[in-house]
């Protein structure tokens, strides 16, 4: 009887955590396989807007992403699966009273960071902040990083499981961004340290995207053998915790102009592309085998 008893009490936490863990529907929009195709049009990509950082609750049942007829001024949407059915998008109660942009969540879903100019006077002075997610509402935002230079903004936080914060530190004045990254412990986030990138030519890096276990880093740059302006590129970790040589994502992704880093969606499926000022996607098998499902064995190279 007490062998059984234990038997049905994993069964039941089991069951609590797939009735806790829904998978992302898609909002019932089908594969685009491997063409780049658009995303979700008039409920995400929409009209007289312009799209970004696609960010998906680990839970399914949250999507937000950036919006609005062009930075500084954007909103971060909410969109919101209540009784099997997804709400229209509206702004985040928290971007209601001022601008934000680029949210993404911690691989738990317990917070969402985002970057904001809330309460600066100049709406340009962004930097990182964070809300935590407390029973079925997110709670008061939180100031997280702010490097203590006006001319230093912070955007596009991406989150490790770790809850380090990696993020664009962009001078307003150079026009010139680099990736940083901030530790967070016992409640605590570090001082803010360069990631310093393997690139021949030393260029503009802006948009990072982290694994969640650190393997990869995908950042958009105008370092080597771009196509013209910003191109992207992904990164390997070593076992010293240094980079490989990047690698650019080619022809499909890459074009004469500049190009924005990307996402991954939660389950590894699927990659998210903004152009064009709206959210596009494509399937990440047998685009890039090499890239996230099987480590290199030797790397090589082909915003604001």
């Amino acid at each position: 009887m007490k062998a059984i008893a234990i038997i049905t009490f994993f069964m039941s936490l089991a069951l609590m955590s797939i009735g806790q863990s829904p998978k992302f529907d898609y909002f019932g929009v089908k594969s685009p396989g491997q063409k780049i195709e658009l995303f979700a049009p008039d409920i995400v990509s929409l009209k007289n807007s312009n799209e970004k950082s696609l960010a998906i609750s680990p839970f399914g049942d949250e999507v937000f992403f950036s919006a609005g007829p062009s930075w500084p001024e954007c909103k971060i949407m909410h969109i919101k699966k209540i009784n099997n059915q997804w709400t229209e998008p509206r702004v985040a109660e928290f971007s209601n009273d001022c601008f934000s942009t680029e949210p993404a969540f911690s691989p738990d879903g317990k917070y969402l960071y985002y970057s904001s100019s809330k309460g600066m006077q100049d709406i340009k002075q962004y930097c990182i902040w964070r809300v935590e997610k407390i029973g079925n509402k997110w709670g008061e935002p939180q100031k997280v990083i702010d490097i203590p230079d006006p001319k230093i903004w912070e955007f596009h936080p991406t989150i490790t499981k770790s809850g380090t914060v990696y993020f664009c530190c962009w001078d307003s004045l150079r026009q010139v961004g680099n990736i940083y990254k901030s530790k967070y412990s016992d409640g605590v986030y570090s001082e803010p340290e360069k990631v310093v990138l393997p690139f021949d030519v030393q260029g503009s890096d802006t948009d990072p995207f982290i694994d969640p276990e650190e393997k990869y880093l995908i950042t958009s740059s105008t370092a080597q053998n771009s196509q013209g302006g910003y191109d992207t590129y992904i990164f390997y970790k070593k076992k010293d915790g240094s980079w490989l040589s990047p690698i650019n994502f080619g022809d499909k992704f890459n074009t004469p102009a500049d190009d924005n880093s990307f996402d991954i969606s939660p389950d590894g499926r699927f990659l998210f592309i903004y152009k064009q000022e709206d959210v596009y996607w494509t399937e990440t098998k047998g685009i890039f085998p090499h890239f996230v499902q099987d480590r290199p064995r030797k790397a090589h190279t082909n915003k604001r």
